[in-house]
């Protein structure tokens, strides 16, 4: 648990040094680029559970995904007025929370099952957001 809340401290910390702020609406163009910075932040966090995954290293898997819980839900106020986004979302949430759940109990078969379904709600996810930019 502390191990947790050191690890959202830690993106909350850079997210505020680089001074993210998140915004809605129109053609703003810091909005991409803020999505850009989360998109690779979420990279970085997925390579690490499937990292943990590969060696069971559960405490690697729970905080990673824990990070992007939070930084999905930073980025969520970006892109807020993209349809069908929202429902996207929520498939991105629901399969962290899986993965999250079953890094708890050290099942990995479970957190793998929840990692396939994490890539697929973000590769759904890109679907929708590059069909949105044409």
């Amino acid at each position: 648990m502390r191990k947790s809340l050191m690890t959202l401290a830690m993106v909350m910390l850079m997210t505020a040094t680089l001074g993210l702020h998140p915004s809605r609406g129109g053609d703003d163009p810091t909005k991409e680029k803020q999505a850009s910075i989360w998109m690779k932040q979420k990279l970085v966090a997925s390579q690490n559970i499937l990292g943990g995954l590969t060696k069971a290293d559960f405490e690697a898997i729970k905080l990673n995904a824990e990070s992007m819980v939070f930084v999905g839900y930073l980025e969520k106020w970006v892109r807020a007025d993209t349809p069908g986004y929202q429902n996207m979302m929520r498939d991105f949430e629901f399969a962290n929370k899986s993965l999250i759940q079953a890094s708890r109990e050290k099942n990995l078969d479970s957190a793998t099952l929840g990692y396939l379904q994490l890539t697929l709600s973000c590769v759904n996810c890109h679907k929708v957001v590059r069909d949105q930019a044409k």
